[in-house]
C-alpha cells in the first residue's frame, strides 16, 4: 500500500468523524416566538341523548296487547353527523329502526294478552361511523286489562 493511499484512508476517516460530530449540532434547532397557539385540538365523545321528549300509549287490551311510542325530540351534546339506533322491547318484541333525525315513531308488534301488565323498554343510541354513545333508555309500564298514555 502507498503513501497516497494512507492519506486518502486518513481523510476519509477524518471526514467521518468531522460529519458524525457536526452534522448533530447543525440539525438543532429552537422555537424563537412565544405566541399562543392559534388552533386547540381535542377529542369529542359520544354523549347520551337529553331531554327526551313524546308520548306513548298501551294499546287496548284485547287478544294482543301492545305500546305505540312517538318520540318528538331530544337534546344531543355529542358531535355533528350522528345515527340514532331506536330500539322497543318487550315481551317476544324487539323492534329496531336507525335514523339522524330526533324524532320516531314506533309500534310494537302484537303479543298475545296474558291479562298482566307488560313492561317495554324504549332505548336511544347515538352512532357515529365505529363509536358509539351510551344510551338513553326509558321503561314503560302498561297496565293490566287497560290502555293507557303519558309522556316519555
Amino acid at each position: 500500500m502507498t503513501s497516497f493511499d494512507h492519506g486518502r484512508r486518513l481523510s476519509v476517516v477524518l471526514l467521518v468523524v468531522l460529519a458524525l460530530l457536526l452534522v448533530p449540532s447543525v440539525a438543532v434547532a429552537t422555537f424563537s416566538s412565544r405566541e399562543a397557539a392559534s388552533l386547540s385540538v381535542g377529542t369529542d365523545r359520544m354523549e347520551t341523548p337529553t331531554a327526551v321528549t313524546g308520548t306513548y300509549r298501551c294499546a287496548p287490551p284485547f287478544f294482543t296487547e301492545g305500546v305505540d311510542v312517538t318520540v318528538t325530540s331530544f337534546a344531543d351534546a355529542g358531535p355533528a353527523g350522528a345515527v340514532y339506533d331506536y330500539r322497543l322491547t318487550g315481551p317476544q318484541v324487539d323492534e329496531t329502526t336507525s335514523s339522524t333525525d330526533h324524532s320516531v315513531s314506533m309500534t310494537s308488534g302484537g303479543v298475545v294478552n296474558d291479562r298482566r301488565a307488560t313492561q317495554w323498554t324504549l332505548t336511544i343510541r347515538s352512532r357515529l361511523g365505529s363509536w358509539t354513545g351510551t344510551p338513553y333508555t326509558r321503561t314503560i309500564n302498561c297496565p293490566a286489562r287497560q290502555a293507557s298514555s303519558g309522556s316519555l
